[in-house]
Formats: structure tokens, C-alpha cells, sequence
């Protein structure tokens, strides 16, 4: 039997208004220990107080007093606010919430919380369709299982997408596993992701400290499982008077101990000899890696078209220039200081004297 053309669009019409009702359920009043009218500049509004619970759908609401106002379907938290949905909790001292569209703007003391994830800040805007928070003022993030802190003055926070990204002058920091010992990480952007593969994108004046050593660049990507920092534009990393530069950096850590630097493609590692005279020694190469032990630096090799300059002294006296170029340059050091310097491959050298005073070329 063939169904007359009406009857379909009929049929239509009904579908998309189950399906309206569906998505645009309204709110409903569990308890409330008093329940008064009250007219306003000529609106009817419903006072709620005592124990106030109100439910839409999957999400609970709680507080000491509430505000409906039904013609901007608009309500008006406040005391001991807490919104529930599932394992996800906000907290606030002050809450509104639209039924309609279901956003939940925050004020005071804001605090959302999922398992292993906290959100503070002074002021929130919570989509609940979304799934998406806008926070502005003091915000702090939290990853508790891998031990992530985070702070910002404003950014945007995704719990669907397990992410957040924050901005304006930026700061991350990661304790170890004993609690005593701290990785940071500052920049004027970030953004991170809880869940695997935990990470952190910084940009913009990116500064990555770990004890006595610095690094910086303006972009860099930190592997939270894998503990590694990858750095690039402008990267740099110092201790002391050491100081390594190149395309890009790589830092390797263990348990937030620094293990390993990696210096790649036109590496130089500097080291000042003395500042007012220049005296600096040298070495390079396509890439050097530094090897540490304790926060201290105690090998590093120069890799592929290596080359060095370093200066001799015994004793605290000059004792000459020695330059080398080599496949592979390794120089060790010894309470942090230059002890030996081993050279391999196409190897070839000059010495000059202390009292050399033309160009001196690696």
C-alpha cells in the first residue's frame, strides 16, 4: 500500500519533536525544604531553600539556595554548590546554570574534578554538551597520577578530549616519585593531554629547568611517560659555564633525573675559559651528545665531522691551545672540570703555544 505523501511529513514532524524533547529535557525539583514565589521587576521567579536538589537528566545539582527564573530558563546557585554528572563533580560558591542550552557559568572557589584530574580557578564556563570549560583567573590543573601540576592565567579545559590548553605566562611542573626533586617547565602557551600519550606543547619563550641546568627555545614537546623533552627554535641548553646550542635539543631523564642531552645538526658545545679575554673552548660537530651523572656533566662526544679547540692549564696556568678535528671527539671531566680528551677516526691536530696570538682554527 502506497502512503500518502502527508502522512510521511507527519510522521517526520513527530520524529523531530521526540527528538527535541529528547535533548531539550527540562529541569526537574527533587527536594527543596521550602519552595515560595516571588515577583521581580515583573517576573515571576520560584525561590528554592534548604537542601536544594535539582535534576536534569544525567546531572544532579545541589545547593543552599536556588533562583528559577522559567521565562529565561535561568537558574541562580548559590551556597555549597555542587554539580554532579557521573564521576565528574563542580564545585563553586556561586553557579547559574541555563537549562536550555546547558551551561554552567562559575564563580568563587571553583573546583572540577574527574578520577586523577582537578580544575581550579576563579571563574569557569562549563558547557555540559560540549563537554568543554573556558576558565579564566588563577588556574590550576592537576594530573595526579603523574604527579603534573599546572598553572596559568587563563585557558580552556576538555575533558572528553582528556586536554587543556592554557596560556599567558604558563608553568609546569612535575615532582618526582619521592617528592623531593622537581621538573619545570614555563612558557607563555601550553597544552597538555592526560591521558597516553601524556604530554606537554609548549610555546613561545619556552624555559625547561631541572636543577642547575636550563634549557631554552621557543617551541618544545615533553613525553610525560616517555620523560623526554624535545626543543626546537632558538634551542639552547646551559650549566654553568657550559653552554650547547643547535636545531635541535633532546633531553632524556629517568624518575626526573637528567641523563642524557642530545645536541643535533650544526651542535656546539661552549665552555668560557675566560670571559675578558674571550678564551672559550670549543667543540663541534653534526651531534653531540652530553652524558650525565647526578646533575653533573661528566662525558660528552662530539659525532660526525667533529672538531675542537680547548685550552691547556696545570696547575691554573696556561699551558697552551689544542685543536683537533676527528670522526668522533669524547672529552671527559672530572669534578667538573676538562680531565682528558680522546679523539677517533681521520684524526689530526695542532698545538699551539700559550703565547700564540694568531687565528686559531679547530
Amino acid at each position: 500500500m502506497k502512503v500518502p505523501p502527508y502522512i510521511t511529513g507527519w510522521i517526520a514532524a513527530l520524529l523531530v519533536l521526540f527528538a527535541q524533547g529528547l535533548t531539550q529535557s527540562r529541569i526537574e525539583l527533587v527536594h527543596a525544604d521550602v519552595s515560595r514565589g516571588e515577583v521581580r521587576h515583573g517576573v515571576s521567579l520560584q525561590i528554592l531553600e534548604g537542601n536544594v536538589h535539582i535534576r536534569q537528566d544525567t546531572i544532579d545539582i545541589f545547593c543552599n539556595r536556588a533562583t528559577y527564573n522559567p521565562e529565561a530558563a535561568r537558574l541562580d546557585f548559590e551556597g555549597e554548590v555542587r554539580i554532579l554528572r557521573g564521576e565528574e563533580s563542580l564545585t563553586a560558591r556561586q553557579i547559574t546554570y541555563f537549562e536550555e542550552t546547558r551551561k554552567a557559568v562559575a564563580r568563587g572557589t571553583v573546583r572540577l574534578r574527574r578520577p586523577g584530574q582537578e580544575l581550579a580557578t576563579d571563574y569557569l564556563e562549563y558547557d555540559y554538551q560540549t563537554d568543554q570549560a573556558l576558565v579564566r583567573g588563577n588556574v590550576f590543573l592537576h594530573d595526579a597520577p603523574q604527579r603534573v601540576f599546572i598553572t596559568a592565567e587563563e585557558g580552556e579545559y576538555i575533558p572528553q578530549e582528556n586536554r587543556a590548553y592554557v596560556q599567558r605566562r604558563a608553568h609546569l611542573w612535575r615532582v618526582d616519585s619521592t617528592g623531593t626533586d622537581t621538573l619545570h617547565i614555563y612558557a607563555q602557551r601550553m597544552e597538555y593531554y592526560f591521558r597516553p600519550p601524556r604530554r606537554a606543547i609548549a610555546r613561545d619563550s619556552v624555559r625547561i629547568i631541572r636543577r642547575e641546568w636550563i634549557a631554552r627555545c621557543d617551541s618544545a614537546v615533553y613525553l610525560a611517560d616517555a620523560e623526554q623533552a624535545f626543543l626546537e627554535i632558538h634551542p639552547r641548553a646551559q650549566q654553568k659555564e657550559n653552554l650547547m646550542l643547535g636545531q635541535q635539543i633532546v633531553l632524556e631523564m629517568s624518575d626526573m633525573q637528567l641523563q642524557r642531552i642530545f645536541v643535533r645538526r650544526q651542535a656546539r658545545a661552549v665552555s668560557v675559559v675566560d670571559s675578558l679575554m674571550g678564551k672559550e673552548n670549543r667543540l663541534e660537530g653534526d651531534e653531540i651528545i652530553l652524558y650525565i651523572t647526578d646533575g653533573e656533566l661528566t662525558s660528552l662526544a662530539a659525532i660526525r665531522q667533529a672538531r675542537s679547540v680547548y685550552y691547556l692549564s696545570e696547575e691554573e696556568q696556561e699551558q697552551g691551545i689544542n685543536t683537533a678535528t676527528a670522526d668522533t671527539i669524547r672529552v671527559f671531566f672530572k669534578g667538573g672540570e676538562l680531565d682528558s680528551i680522546a679523539v677517533k677516526g681521520g684524526a689530526q691536530g695542532v698545538y699551539y703555544p700559550a703565547d700564540y696570538e694568531g687565528t686559531i682554527q679547530p
